[in-house]
């Protein structure tokens, strides 16, 4: 089982690798990522294109293919650095969960700086598809804190 700490790595280091896939000079071919004494090994094939010579199509798209997929959804971002929390206060029930359904301006959770609490509200109506951030986390300017997936038009 992976306590909230470790999860809060595995995430961080799944986005750095993500972002390594992509400058990668070949095919991505293996990824290991270990969150108890932090490892991180990636495997690739380089090109046999010389460093400067575009790739032809077909093989481009094929790389494509390999990156990681990112989470699905618009996200929400942290609005400064601080502490961030899912509820009002200790022990109340968190402000939104996966899968529900929210509203532009609806609140979703808080980040807390300087004893300020600084709401982090939704820019845009959907549902929640993921929370990446764990409650009481540490966050940054600007990190993924949850996503919100559009809501489906409906004909």
């Amino acid at each position: 089982m992976i306590d909230g700490k470790d999860e809060q790595l595995v995430e961080s280091l799944c986005r750095q690798a993500r972002a390594l896939a992509t400058a990668l000079p070949g095919t991505l071919s293996r990824v290991t990522l270990t969150a108890g004494d932090h490892h991180v090994q990636v495997e690739w094939h380089a090109r046999a294109a010389a460093p400067h010579t575009p790739l032809p199509a077909a093989e481009a798209a094929q790389e494509a293919e390999v990156e990681v997929a990112p989470l699905n959804g618009h996200a929400v971002v942290a609005p400064l650095v601080g502490t961030f929390y899912r509820s009002a206060e200790p022990g109340a029930a968190p402000f939104v969960n996966e899968n529900d359904i929210v509203e532009a301006g609806q609140e979703l959770a808080i980040v807390e700086a300087m004893k300020i609490m600084n709401k982090v509200e939704a820019d845009r109506a959907g549902r929640i598809v993921k929370i990446v951030a764990n409650d009481g986390e540490m966050v940054e300017f600007g990190q993924e804190l949850m996503f919100i997936e559009p809501p489906i038009d409906e004909p």
